[in-house]
């Protein structure tokens, strides 16, 4: 802005820079030119010595001079009060629409002038207002005078300031501009507009017709044949149906688009994720193109996660089959952990997941906190042993996303690193690295236990090889010694009905008979005795129950817990024996017979208990007897039938006292025929 200095009204070179002039240098080549003449443009400071260098503003052309804006002159009214809202600067600057996009620059300028130009109007309002309440005029004509006002000022607004305003020439709607702006802010200038797509060519329904047309045909048409597609259904050579509402699209309704309109949509990033979802049959390259990958930091402690798929080793058996492996690795050690094998994948699953348990519970450790796993085997159990909190606390099942499961990257390890170099290994047919692709020689076939010895031994290997990290360790020794100190303890309960077998059976004098074995109730690992047991055999006794075991590698039950229905009573624990002999007998003898002793004790001790606890007690029948009203024709009735069971007669009054009779009843031959 033009300013006194010395008395005089300059402007720096900044503010004809590059408005005016294209550089400095321009500016001062002009100076110099006029420097000796009546007229022209005139230096008022030479810059030198760190000052800046001001130009006479009387000596600017005019239109440079009407476009600063002079300062000694008041052309306008709302000169005094116009200024640029820097408020509205820093919020349009930041508005987002709900789909979390900007304003584009041009309506970010159109509305600070029209937020600035309001604030300026409402200044001069109460200004207004003010001055005729005081003189003791009306105020009703005062929103005419400032809608004129505000539109009087443009080219003002435009010399002065390069900004125009948009606000309404009506009068009715400038102050409901005004007063919207007043009630809700800067967001009542934000037109809606900007996302209604009635002003758009290519409208959110058109974009699902061409999705629709590009992905809904087995054929994969191109962006090309798409159009032409397009072009004939709007010229009505072509009908276009949903198959899911039966809907037939009506041609009407959309516009016409060019060949070029159409690529350009279906190349957009937000078309191709959802069509080519549809078209492309290699999912892991759909993932590359569009699913972004995690990078995650490794395990500190073993038993934190495990990780398991299936694999088939690179050998092949005479009839040209390959074996089925199920291997689980825990991340953190590197170790394989499990490993069940077979000729097919069916049921493969299910004895992988017993062993897991049996391996955990011989090494006298927990199960992993974590799992992931791949969709398709595991899919029949997440509604069973594998929801959060049954076998595993957290579970993460990832449907055919390699990238998803680590364990892949130990099998590329398995495969180039130890099986490469037995003999009838398999290259395979897309190898990138020449060193992996098949070589001349044809490829022998191994024995089906060749291979399975062979990918055990790797195994081995592999567990006692050093860890990538505890390099002074082996892997296996990781996952023994920094195993995580918060995990929990097998969840037997919520797995065994899933994964165990059941033997239906029966409880008697506290015995429940399993495997040809006898095993004694039982709570948390150990047998039931006092008050636990006689509350268990209460429940369980005499009664038919099934038991759900699993077994160890030798055969050996393992866990075995007591069901009645689907609720779980008890544990079933082998029931403790001991040598009859006493001189024979050691420690853990001596153990087992009071064990025992002591659930025979308790038993006795509740059936004494009892016993004392019954009273001995007198009956007396007062039920009242059903009045008899079926007699039989020909029989002679009893009356002592018809007398009360049981309680005292009343006694009768004296006036009704009559002599009756005594019958004999000692009936003759005659009253029974």
């Amino acid at each position: 802005m033009p300013h006194l200095w010395n008395n005089q009204l300059v402007v720096t070179k900044d503010e004809l820079v590059p408005a005016w002039y294209k550089t400095v240098n321009a500016l001062c080549v002009t100076v110099q030119r006029f420097k000796d003449r009546e007229w022209g443009i005139k230096r008022a400071s030479t810059g030198h010595n760190g000052s800046q260098m001001l130009i006479l503003f009387d000596s600017l052309a005019p239109q440079i001079q009407q476009a600063l804006g002079d300062p000694r002159k008041c052309t306008h009214i709302l000169e005094r009060f116009f200024k640029i809202d820097g408020d509205a600067v820093s919020f349009y600057a930041s508005f987002r629409f709900e789909d979390g996009t900007y304003l584009a620059t041009e309506y970010q300028e159109r509305y600070i002038a029209n937020a600035s130009m309001i604030k300026a109007v409402i200044a001069l309002r109460q200004d207004r207002e003010t001055m005729r309440r005081n003189l003791g005029g009306k105020l009703k004509n005062v929103p005419a005078t400032l809608c004129a006002d505000a539109h009087s000022f443009q080219p003002t607004l435009l010399s002065k300031h390069k900004l125009q305003h948009t606000l309404p020439e009506n009068e009715r709607c400038f102050m409901d501009a005004i007063r919207a702006f007043e009630r809700d802010g800067y967001p009542s200038l934000i037109s809606k507009k900007h996302k209604n797509q009635n002003t758009r060519k290519v409208t959110d329904e058109t974009l699902d017709l061409l999705n629709s047309l590009f992905a809904g045909d087995r054929a994969k048409p191109t962006a090309t044949e798409v159009y032409r597609r397009y072009d004939a259904f709007i010229n009505g050579y072509m009908e276009v149906i949903n198959n899911n509402t039966g809907e037939l699209y009506e041609p009407a309704e959309f516009k016409k688009l060019s060949d070029a309109t159409v690529k350009n949509y279906m190349a957009q990033w937000v078309n191709k994720i959802g069509t080519y979802s549809l078209r492309s049959g290699d999912r892991q390259k759909l993932m590359q193109q569009f699913k972004p990958h995690h990078t995650l930091l490794k395990p500190k402690h073993a038993g934190s996660i495990i990780s398991i798929d299936d694999r088939q080793p690179p050998f092949k058996t005479p009839n040209g089959n390959r074996v089925w492996f199920y291997n689980g690795i825990d991340l953190g050690s590197e170790a394989f952990t499990c490993w069940v094998y077979g000729d097919t994948k069916d049921g493969i699953i299910t004895e992988f997941y017993r062993q897991l348990v049996r391996n955990y519970a011989q090494w006298g450790l927990s199960l992993p906190y974590e799992l992931e796993a791949e969709m398709s085997l595991n899919s029949s159990f997440t509604g069973t042993f594998l929801r959060e909190g049954a076998m595993f606390s957290k579970v993460r099942i990832e449907a055919n996303n390699a990238r998803g499961k680590r364990i892949e990257r130990y099998f590329r390890s398995l495969r180039y690193g130890l099986e490469k170099d037995r003999e009838g290994w398999l290259a395979r047919p897309f190898a990138l690295s020449e060193s992996n692709q098949a070589g001349p020689r044809d490829v022998p076939a191994l024995p089906e236990r060749t291979i399975i010895e062979n990918a055990l031994r790797d195994i081995e290997t592999w567990n006692n090889q050093p860890h990538s990290v505890h390099t002074h360790m082996s892997r296996w020794q990781v996952f023994c010694e920094m195993q995580h100190p918060d995990l929990k303890p097998i969840n037997y309960p919520a797995i065994l009905p899933h994964i165990g077998r059941k033997t239906p059976t029966s409880c008697n004098v506290g015995i429940v008979h399993l495997q040809r074995k006898e095993f004694l109730l039982a709570n948390d690992g150990k047998i039931a005795l006092g008050d636990k047991l006689i509350q268990l055999m209460k429940q369980v006794e005499g009664k038919d129950v099934d038991v759900w075991w699993l077994d160890d590698d030798q055969g050996v039950v393992l866990k075995a817990l007591v069901f009645i229905g689907t609720q779980l009573i008890c544990e079933a624990m082998a029931k403790p024996t001991y040598n009859r002999a006493t001189l024979e007998q050691t420690d853990v003898d001596r153990g087992s017979r009071q064990i025992m002793s002591a659930y025979v004790k308790t038993i006795e001790s509740f059936a004494k208990r009892q016993k004392k606890s019954i009273d001995k007690v007198t009956l007396v029948d007062n039920r009242p007897a059903l009045k008899k009203d079926f007699v039989m024709p020909g029989l002679r009735q009893d009356r002592l039938q018809d007398m009360p069971t049981g309680g005292l007669l009343p006694e009768p009054e004296e006036d009704e006292l009559v002599h009756v009779p005594q019958e004999s009843f000692v009936r003759t031959l005659k009253d029974r025929f």
